[in-house]
């Protein structure tokens, strides 16, 4: 008798999909919440600061934000290596 059953290609199938939606689920919750964050920043910056244009101010309050984004993921990279 055969221990070690094959999913079928099926399952396999669905269970990538499963897993590629939850990753898009994700993402699209980081980019909005970025966006979100930065309409927040963004006029702050542009009220504290005179000599900025409006869009300049939303280009500096998103480069913040990345900023801060990377320096959180490089953390938990340096912390925790064995998960990545």
């Amino acid at each position: 008798m055969n221990k070690f059953i094959l999913p079928s290609l099926d399952e396999m199938c669905n269970d990538c999909l499963i897993r590629l939606q939850q990753r898009r689920s994700r993402i699209a919750l980081g980019i909005f919440l970025v966006l979100f964050l930065n309409v927040a920043i963004a006029p702050a910056l542009y009220a504290a600061t005179d000599s900025l244009s409006r869009g300049n101010a939303y280009a500096l309050g998103l480069l913040g934000l990345v900023v801060i984004g990377l320096a959180a993921y490089l953390t938990a990279v340096i912390l925790k290596p064995e998960k990545f």
